[in-house]
Parts: structure tokens; C-alpha cells; sequence
């Protein structure tokens, strides 16, 4: 059952019968809007519903910067985008795009994940942004949601949970500024030989372990993919070419000395340094540079840095 009361007082407010126009048309349980140029301090109106119905308790005033923090930080997709921008990328959304069908949105839920998927859009303007929001709850669910794993899967590689080709992709197109950033390409000397002589499971035992050594060194101007077998990138941001070489000599020392099981395997690492300038980045360009000057180490010899210059 809708809220006259609270869209007679819409109407007055704001002149738009969003019951007639727009509330009427929808099945969902739970139906809502908000005056989102009030952003933070705006308060979730419910024409259908209330809070309880999606796993909270029914509070009397929730205010949509409330709603905000009761988002799990951790979770795949601000893995991704990054844990520091998820909710004001959230805010960018709701300012800008005139409609969203799906928001996946984890709550926390009593020590638990509650995953929480909404559809929204702009029914009005105001200066040329969003004014009032409506929405409603497609569903909910305490299971991770099939597309969220399937996001998760092609964003993180699941052996060795550094990020995927498709992710660098991802975080080149979304860079603001990259005056000061460099990517480093490697690849494991000799680690054909681990295969060979030990197993493929010796190899990806490698690999795995070599992953783990950067997770647990994190930094947060240094990111870490896994582009495809034994093959490597760095991003690097905030970062001079003195301070990528040392990082390039750093990454060259881990495999190096990271030797499991005593195996008689000499592996190293082969970088090229390659500069990320601009901002309409060409992925394509500048892996195939990146990949120019990791074969041009590879060609003085195992174990060699050189720089995007010298090709």
C-alpha cells in the first residue's frame, strides 16, 4: 500500500505525482525516493515499505549518509574501483546518471554481509543535476550475488588474486593523473625450467607465493596484475623514474631469491619501464611498448631493467 500522505506532500513540495507518474507502474515491495540536492542529509522517503523490509531495523528518519555508512567497504567491486573512492563514486553516480537498473550494495547485517540490489533514476532536475531520485528493491539476498562473483573473477585472478589484464584496463581508463606514473612489465625468467623439471603444480606454487609477497608488501601507489601465465604489471603512481627502477630492482630480487622447495632453478626477471602519460590512455599502445621493452631486457641478458627509450 503507497503513502498518500507522504506523496500529497511530494506534490506540494516539489509538483510531480510520483504515485501516477511513476509508482504505480512498480511491483517492488519496497518503493522510495529522496531529494538527493540535499546529498547526505537527505532522508529516504518510503512510499512503499519501510527499512525493514530490507534487513534493517525499522528506523524512523534514515538519512541517505546513514544508509551510506552501513555499506561494507571490503567487498569485490571496491576492490576494483578502490576502497577510497567506492562511496563517493556511489555520489558521483547518483549526481550524474539519469538512471542506474542495477546497484549491487552490500549492508552490514548483524556481523553478516546482506546484499541488496536497487533500481534508481532521476525524475527531476535541478542546475543541471539530479534532484529527486526515485527507486525501488529489485531483491535481496545473503549469498553473494552470481554477477558479483562473476565481476570478481574477471577483475582478480583467482590463483594468485592479483589483478587481471582486464582490470588494468579498467584503472588506466578511469586515471586522472598520470604526469608522475610508470608501469613496469616483467616476466620469470627460466620459469618454463620449474615446469619442466617439477611439475606445473611446483610452478603455480611459485607463482602463487611470488603474489603473496607482493600482496603483503602493499602500497598504496603501487598496484600489481597478473596479465596471463608468468607475465607481470606494476602501476605505479606518484612515482619518479628513480623511484620505478628501485622498484623494478626490488621486484628482480623477490623472484630471484623467492626459490621453493630447493629447487635447482636459476629464475629472475626480465622489466621494461614504460612512462603512463596523458589522459585518454590507449591500453593497446602502451602494452605493446611495455612489451617491446620487457623483450628488449629479456635481450641483454636474464635479469635486466631497461626503459621505453632505449627500444
Amino acid at each position: 500500500m503507497y503513502n498518500k500522505i507522504l506523496n500529497d506532500k511530494i506534490l506540494r513540495e516539489y509538483n510531480i505525482n510520483i504515485m501516477e507518474k511513476h509508482a504505480s507502474e512498480c511491483v517492488s515491495d519496497v518503493v522510495f525516493c529522496f531529494d538527493w540536492t540535499k546529498k547526505g542529509e537527505a532522508e529516504i522517503l518510503f512510499l512503499r515499505g519501510d527499512s525493514s523490509l530490507i534487513g534493517l531495523k525499522d528506523i524512523e528518519k534514515l538519512r541517505v549518509k546513514d544508509f551510506l555508512k552501513m555499506i561494507e567497504i571490503q567487498n569485490p567491486m571496491s576492490e576494483v574501483y578502490g576502497r577510497d573512492n567506492y562511496i563517493s563514486d556511489i555520489e558521483r553516480d547518483l549526481t550524474n546518471l539519469d538512471i542506474i537498473n542495477e546497484l549491487y550494495l552490500p549492508l552490514r547485517n548483524n556481523g553478516d554481509v546482506l546484499w541488496i540490489c536497487l533500481s534508481v533514476r532521476s525524475i527531476t532536475k535541478k542546475n543541471g543535476e539530479n534532484e529527486i531520485i526515485f527507486g525501488h528493491v529489485n531483491w535481496i539476498s545473503n549469498r553473494t550475488p552470481r554477477a558479483i562473483l562473476y565481476y570478481k573473477n574477471k577483475y582478480k585472478d583467482i590463483q594468485t588474486n592479483l589483478f587481471t589484464r582486464e582490470s588494468l584496463k579498467l584503472h588506466l581508463s578511469l586515471a586522472r593523473e598520470t604526469d608522475h606514473s610508470y608501469g613496469l612489465f616483467f616476466d620469470i625468467d627460466n620459469f618454463k625450467r620449474i615446469n619442466d623439471l617439477f611439475g606445473h603444480r611446483a610452478g603455480d606454487n611459485y607463482l602463487k607465493m611470488l603474489a603473496d609477497k607482493f600482496i603483503a608488501n602493499y602500497e598504496d601507489d603501487v598496484i600489481y596484475y597478473r596479465m596471463g601465465g608468468d607475465e607481470f604489471f606494476v602501476y605505479l603512481t606518484n612515482c619518479t623514474e628513480e623511484e620505478a627502477y628501485k622498484v623494478a630492482l626490488d621486484i628482480i630480487y623477490v623472484v630471484e631469491t623467492l626459490n621453493p622447495q630447493g629447487q635447482q632453478v636459476e629464475v629472475s626477471a626480465s622489466v621494461g619501464i614504460v612512462p603512463i602519460i596523458g589522459n585518454d590512455l590507449d591500453y593497446d599502445s602502451l602494452f605493446e611498448l611495455a612489451d617491446k621493452t620487457m623483450y628488449f631486457s629479456k635481450q641483454k641478458g636474464k635479469g635486466n631493467i631497461s626503459y621505453a627509450r632505449e627500444v
